[in-house]
């Protein structure tokens, strides 16, 4: 992993804790519906990482598996900053 992937990473992980209580270090394949993040906390990470990273999730992005895991969303973000 380089530097920036893993600052990606600390950030997601920062946002996410806002949402799952009791989660300080998620592991980046954990599934956030099995730590209790519900759909419209779902809705709420994605509003919350668009305004992170200071970017536009289009539509065809917007999907559950998208935001399954810490990963994935790295790996989200990673796509549409290019």
């Amino acid at each position: 992993m380089d530097v920036l992937t893993v600052q990606s990473i600390d950030r997601i992980n920062a946002i996410v804790a806002q949402f799952i209580k009791n989660a300080s270090q998620i592991p980046p394949h954990q599934d956030l519906q099995e730590l209790g993040m519900t759909s419209m906390e779902m809705v709420n990470l994605m509003l919350s990482i668009e305004a992170e990273f200071d970017l536009t999730i289009p539509s065809s992005k917007l999907v559950p598996a998208n935001f399954r895991t810490i990963g994935n969303i790295e790996a989200l973000v990673r796509d549409l900053d290019h």
